[in-house]
């Protein structure tokens, strides 16, 4: 006789016995292995949007800044080939002064513009001298091809505008000490190319007179600096050069320039207090 089909039926504890042993037999199983994530592509940002006139102006040109200091902290060099900034005209305000004058008898450190009463209080004097980066600057070695780099420091690189910061009150236990400059321009001049109407071992200095024998008033919102002319790149390319000094610090970041314009304004009203051109 033909055998025949047994039929098994699984009662309820049996079936649920089967079921968290297919369960922990599912758990055994090895996971597939996924590869490593790669690490991010270098991103080239878009170039920044220029002025009305065409001319990048301090937003822009610190715009651009910040994105070299954030590749540079994380390790990401930027591209090399064809700099979006390289040629580019611009326009550098730096607002100096805003607190007051320079202490009587301090001098004006380089780098930095910085104004002084005389000592009749009758007139104030603007002056500039660029910082001696000619041997190196912050940012790295010396470059060839250029007879002087002289630098400036951009004072208050997270305000976009060239405006004086307003007065606070500082914070219980905060410290006094300056924080370090981190942003700047390296002013480079070709050899035999023209200087600004005066000799490089001179600062650029103007007088401010007030009307008649009334003294100079101080100013309302301090003054500007202005730089123009055009981003050059380096020997490598990149016209923003960046260099990490702690990992819990902003890098330290210098754009290459060469100026064809250099002013004095007045903070409050705009207007050119005195100016120099290749002459």
């Amino acid at each position: 006789m033909p055998d025949k089909a047994v039929t098994v039926r699984l009662t309820g504890p049996l079936l649920l016995s089967g079921a968290l042993a297919l369960a922990v037999a599912g758990c055994d199983r090895p996971q597939s292995s996924r590869p490593a994530p790669t690490p991010p592509s270098p991103v080239v940002a878009a170039p920044p949007e220029p002025a009305a006139d065409g001319i990048l102006d301090r937003a822009a040109i610190l715009t651009a800044i910040n994105t070299a200091a954030s590749d540079a902290a994380v390790g990401r060099a930027a591209p090399v080939a064809a700099d979006a900034l390289a040629g580019r005209r611009f326009r550098m305000r730096i607002a100096f002064g805003c607190p007051g004058p320079a202490p009587a008898g301090e001098t004006i450190a380089t780098g930095v513009p910085g104004w002084s009463r005389s000592a009749d209080g009758k007139t104030v004097r603007l002056s500039f001298t660029p910082a001696d980066w000619t041997g190196g600057d912050p940012s790295g070695p010396p470059v060839e091809g250029f007879e002087s780099v002289g630098g400036v420091w951009i004072s208050h690189p997270w305000i976009r505008t060239a405006d004086c910061p307003v007065a606070a009150t500082p914070a219980t236990g905060t410290s006094t000490i300056a924080a370090s400059p981190t942003v700047g321009l390296a002013l480079l001049r070709a050899d035999g190319a023209s200087r600004l109407g005066r000799d490089d071992s001179r600062a650029f200095t103007h007088t401010v007179r007030g009307k008649g024998d009334a003294p100079t008033p101080d100013p309302v919102a301090g003054y500007r600096l202005v730089l123009e002319g055009r981003l050059t790149p380096w020997a490598d390319g990149r016209v923003i050069r960046c260099v990490v000094t702690r990992a819990e610090s902003r890098p330290v970041c210098v754009a290459g320039v060469i100026i064809d314009h250099l002013a004095y304004e007045d903070g409050a009203t705009g207007e050119t207090l005195g100016e120099w051109r290749p002459g």
